[in-house]
């Protein structure tokens, strides 16, 4: 039995599938599904965005992810190959959370975490007794996880060799604009610090390089947990990156556990600078009045840091843009990454939205976080778009960086990486390119 595993590109707004020669980074979803694949069946995967799908693929079974903003492309991919007669698989956090209109384009659709329902899947389908839905009775506890197969991809395709690992899931805070809670629950749980040790080494013999970044949504969100799996780490002499919430300022002792176990880079959280914004999406454990202070001792362990921003929330009146920026430079922040709210399906924010008869484009392909798809509550549509475009051009204007400290400093190992990256970016948004489209 063969199974292909696909990876869904997307479609431009001007109509044009995305297709490239490389990409960023890569991706942990369909290596860690190929790795839950029984041994006995035929694995491949293959990425939409970097190869052509023919359609005449040698495989008995699909198995298909796509974001929701990739949903239009997966859609399509999925009807070429049910028009062959080959049976499609959907999952993921689209295919979980839009389980209905999925239905429509797959044959299957595994719903949640697949440690449990993928294998039975597989073992269904060589039975001859395929089930529409599949979804596990309980969570992951996370333990004795396999590998997930780098092996299986084309790692030259890569332009930065950091390779994804997982070592957590679960949110116990509950945003009203993401899918985390929805999808893996509101518990918190880690695997064991051991079993992340050992997948590390494995995977660093599989790409032959020392970086890392983990997909957690929140690293620290276990103090205990990270504190022992950072200890470990120490002696591997790794560079990696995590996602953590912006409280991770106020403790100065993991803060220097991280900084010596080779953390190079942390991705914060911190979403708006206005409580009335923060209000509406139920960021609680956010506190504006500490964010320069917890940025600051970030700063101070040498540790790179980029913060993430949204706007078009309920609080945000046509003022948010300068005051934010204000803001980012003030606080000396190194990069920003900057969204418009997309309210995608599972969440809180599109329930209210739609209830209150807010959003008016409906194509998936517009939600990667760059196009404004709602009403917004405080100005028009229009507002927040060309708003957003300012912010992102004041930012990552000359001016700024200087402000920022954002220059060659030769004693300062992230300085040059900062630096190309403000320049990358000040010459996309000038010309009205988002250059983070091309992480996803």
């Amino acid at each position: 039995m063969k199974v292909l595993l696909i990876q869904s590109s997307r479609y431009w707004p001007d109509g044009r599938l995305d297709r490239r020669k490389s990409r960023w980074l890569m991706g942990i979803t369909l290596p860690y599904i190929a790795a839950l694949t029984p041994k006995d069946i035929q694995v491949s995967i293959k990425d939409d965005m970097l190869e052509e799908i023919t359609f005449k693929e040698d495989c008995d079974l699909v198995g298909l992810a796509c974001m929701s903003h990739q949903a239009p492309r997966g859609y399509e991919i999925a009807a070429g190959f049910r028009r062959r007669g080959i049976p499609v698989v959907m999952g993921g956090f689209h295919a979980t959370l839009a389980q209905e209109e999925c239905q429509e384009h797959a044959d299957a659709l595994v719903l949640g975490e697949a440690e449990e329902s993928w294998p039975l899947l597989l073992r269904d389908f060589q039975a001859g007794r395929l089930q529409p839905l599949y979804q596990a009775a309980n969570r992951s506890d996370l333990k004795n996880l396999p590998v997930p197969r780098y092996d299986l991809l084309n790692l030259q395709k890569y332009e930065i060799k950091n390779t994804p690992l997982q070592t957590t899931r679960g949110c116990p805070y509950n945003c009203s604009f993401c899918e985390v809670t929805p999808f893996h629950g509101s518990k918190f749980r880690h695997r064991p610090a051991d079993e992340v040790i050992h997948e590390i080494r494995e995977v660093r013999r599989l790409t032959g390089s020392n970086l890392l970044y983990f997909v957690d949504d929140n690293f620290v969100g276990h103090r205990g947990h990270a504190v022992e799996l950072a200890e470990k780490m120490i002696p591997h002499k790794l560079i990696y990156g995590c996602m953590a919430t912006v409280n991770v300022g106020d403790d100065p002792e993991l803060l220097d556990l991280l900084a010596r176990s080779g953390c190079g880079h942390l991705n914060i959280g911190i979403e708006s600078i206005s409580p009335e914004s923060l209000k509406a999406i139920n960021k609680k454990q956010n506190k504006i009045k500490d964010y320069e202070r917890q940025l600051k001792a970030i700063r101070d362990r040498g540790i790179g840091f980029s913060v993430n921003v949204m706007f078009g929330l309920d609080g945000d009146d046509p003022g948010i843009f300068e005051a934010t920026v204000d803001f980012l430079i003030r606080a000396k922040v190194p990069t920003a990454f900057m969204f418009i709210m997309a309210p995608r399906p599972g969440t809180k924010i599109q329930e209210q939205l739609l209830k209150e008869g807010r959003i008016f484009d409906h194509d998936w392909s517009h939600y990667s976080g760059f196009r404004v798809v709602y009403h917004p509550k405080h100005m028009s549509a229009r507002q927040l778009e060309e708003g957003y475009w300012r912010a992102n051009r004041r930012f990552y204007s000359l001016l700024s960086m200087l402000r920022r400290g954002i220059a060659l400093n030769p004693l300062n190992p992230h300085s040059l990486t900062m630096l190309i990256f403000n320049l990358y970016f000040a010459w996309s948004v000038r010309r009205r390119f988002q250059p983070q489209d091309y992480y996803f």
